[in-house]
């Protein structure tokens, strides 16, 4: 148990954004199943990822999504492909919507997003001379995040990036985020009606504005009349012949922001904070980079993808990333509510990992080592696996 109070161990320790080391520390000292609160308890082992998301089997049921997720698709009228606790609608909605996901579909997209990549490069060059106070990289990738996910979904820039600011939409998901957190947790404290009162009012304003957006990129997008092929353009098609719900698509949508854009630009401020922090690794990464494409307009997302430093260094990355290292939550059975894995104690493992700390891409290309790379699921696994992974 991690406290003689747990439900405030877990609530103080979520608050802070310290949960994830928290409950590291409770799997060293403890061993790889822990009970972090009553009817909780966590996983980290290679093992246990798959037992948990793992396909179901002739011995195996699929594990369901604890009502969390209840909560994180709150303020839509219908469920969607982050918040569908049913396995067998949550598959539906998957087959749906891998065809915008393929990657022929990407491939066609990949002209939108070398543009804008192109012109934050520029942008970044023109405010780096001299009196530059630095960058906020995560509030500037999460722009071009933003930038292209509005392009490919509804055939507008979002302007982040020529505003210099990120989207309102943006905010409203990283608040949308941290108050569902804050409601998981607090509605397991025995004084949660009366801190609800308090919390909840805000909470249904972001809910709301959240909402009430995407229902409006929804409605534009359903009435634009451009033959432009874009992400959506098959699944829009499929709500116009009635063949799937506009609220539905709508929470997709809703759910495609955050994905795309939070959780993105996470990743890639912590992986350059990684590369400056290693010339050594930052140089070699260059070297094979430049080796390969002599301009921008060289850069193509398949070669990129044979480059296998710069695929050790993704790998890498999402490795040592908190947000590539989270825990969804599971429903194992009626004797125990809730189970999660518990990514970043398994990642960070030396069991598994030698010196986890430490940022060394060469793990990943290395013959000879010793690492369970399968310890590492940044996009989770089994029928509930990121979508977006490729």
């Amino acid at each position: 148990m991690g406290s003689h109070f747990p439900q405030l161990w877990r609530y103080s320790n979520t608050a802070t954004g310290k949960i994830h080391i928290a409950i590291e520390k409770l799997h060293r000292q403890y061993g790889p199943i822990v009970r972090i609160s009553p009817n909780e308890l966590s996983f980290a082992s290679v093992e246990s990822w798959k037992a948990i998301y793992g396909h179901a089997g002739p011995d195996k049921a699929i594990a369901i999504k604890s009502p969390f997720y209840d909560v994180f698709g709150a303020g839509f009228r219908k469920s969607c492909i982050g918040s569908e606790r049913n396995p067998k609608k949550h598959s539906e909605m998957r087959r749906m919507l891998s065809s915008a996901f393929s990657q022929r579909s990407l491939l066609e997209q990949e002209d939108i997003v070398a543009r804008i990549i192109d012109r934050f490069i520029e942008i970044l060059g023109k405010k780096s001379g001299k009196g530059s106070q630095g960058f906020n990289m995560t509030k500037w990738y999460e722009m071009v995040g933003f930038d292209i996910l509005g392009e490919m979904a509804f055939g507008e820039s979002f302007h982040s990036l020529e505003e210099g600011k990120p989207h309102f939409w943006s905010e409203l998901v990283e608040d949308h985020l941290y108050l569902i957190t804050l409601i998981d947790n607090l509605s397991r404290l025995p004084l949660v009606a009366t801190i609800a009162k308090i919390i909840f009012p805000s909470t249904l304003v972001v809910q709301n504005k959240n909402s009430k957006y995407s229902r409006r990129q929804m409605e534009k997008r359903l009435s634009s009349k451009t033959g432009k092929m874009d992400f959506l353009s098959s699944l829009v098609e499929r709500v116009r012949n009635g063949e799937v719900d506009k609220e539905e698509m709508t929470a997709h949508v809703s759910t495609l922001a955050i994905a795309g854009g939070e959780t993105v630009s996470t990743f890639l401020a912590s992986t350059t904070f990684f590369l400056l922090k290693n010339q050594v690794v930052l140089d070699k990464l260059t070297a094979e980079i430049r080796g390969e494409f002599g301009t921008f307009d060289e850069i193509e997302a398949q070669k990129a993808q044979q480059l296998s430093y710069l695929q050790a260094v993704i790998n890498e990355g999402l490795r040592l990333d908190r947000r590539g290292s989270h825990a969804c939550h599971q429903v194992l059975s009626c004797m125990v509510n809730l189970s999660r894995q518990a990514a970043w104690a398994v990642t960070h493992d030396p069991k598994y990992f030698e010196d986890p700390m430490q940022f060394k891409p060469e793990r990943w290309i290395d013959p000879h080592t010793r690492d369970v790379k399968e310890a590492s699921q940044p996009f989770s696994l089994g029928p509930r696996g990121c979508l977006g992974r490729k």
